[in-house]
């Protein structure tokens, strides 16, 4: 398996989800921070099965 754009964009995506829960935490934002969490916990296991597959070769 190769990285393709797609991969690429996830990492992307994760990096600004984690900087949108660091500001929704200064902000004291409660419901930006649940949302941010969950769609950060989603993009963390995609970003974990993309480097698990491409580790392993498949």
């Amino acid at each position: 398996m190769k990285l393709v754009l797609f991969d690429i964009l996830m990492f992307i995506f994760t990096f600004f989800i984690a900087w949108g829960c660091l500001s929704s935490i200064k902000a004291k934002n409660t419901f930006a921070i649940l949302f941010g969490f969950v769609s950060l916990v989603v993009f963390l296991f995609a970003d974990g099965l993309i480097i698990y597959y491409l580790v392993k070769g498949a």
